[in-house]
């Protein structure tokens, strides 16, 4: 995983990739998928056509559940607003931006752990390594109050981010105030 942050003048993008980890999960889905489908095929011969129609949706739900925490994830901040995003794809994580909020509406922003309940722990085996989780978390005032951005990252990480993101509001507050001095 790569958290890559781009400052320009009046912008921050900050982009959290897993391209080869989602490649490395994708491939083992398609190929377990295609496995079942001829193990499935071998002892029903009949079903060659349906079993496609069938097994799609659960491999849909299962690609959802199982690559959730290798989505490209992006924070697009300029002088006005923060926008967040969350794609499979790279292409669309950059140009479809999802959620608006207003940089004035910004109330808090914060590091938080979360534990994740493991699948070993679900089925009985209850010896698990307890990793911590972290995410970033948006609090704002207004009618959506609440965002959070940065999916199964480490405290570093997610501690370097806020204050990117801090340091880069606290500038432009800064050359607001400048700005306005000027004008009067």
């Amino acid at each position: 995983m790569e958290i890559e942050i781009k400052e320009k003048i009046d912008t921050l993008e900050i982009t959290k990739n897993c391209k080869q980890e989602l490649r490395k999960m994708t491939n083992v889905i398609i190929s377990t998928m295609i496995l079942i489908y001829f193990i499935y095929i071998y002892k029903e011969p009949s079903m060659f056509l349906l079993f496609p129609i069938y097994v799609t949706p659960l491999a849909y739900i299962i690609f959802t559940i199982v690559c959730q925490r290798y989505k490209y994830e992006v924070i697009f901040i300029d002088t006005k607003q923060i926008r967040f995003s969350s794609s499979y794809t790279e292409k669309n994580s950059k140009t479809s931006m999802t959620s608006f909020f207003k940089i004035e509406n910004l109330k808090e922003i914060y590091v938080m752990e979360y534990h994740q309940l493991p699948p070993k722990k679900f089925f009985g085996i209850t010896k698990y390594k307890n990793i911590p989780h972290y995410m970033i978390h948006f609090i704002f005032s207004g009618e959506e109050d609440y965002q959070c951005w940065g999916y199964k990252i480490s405290i570093e990480e997610a501690t370097r981010v806020v204050r990117r993101i801090e340091e880069f509001l606290e500038k432009q507050k800064n050359f607001k105030n400048e700005v306005k001095k000027w004008e009067i």
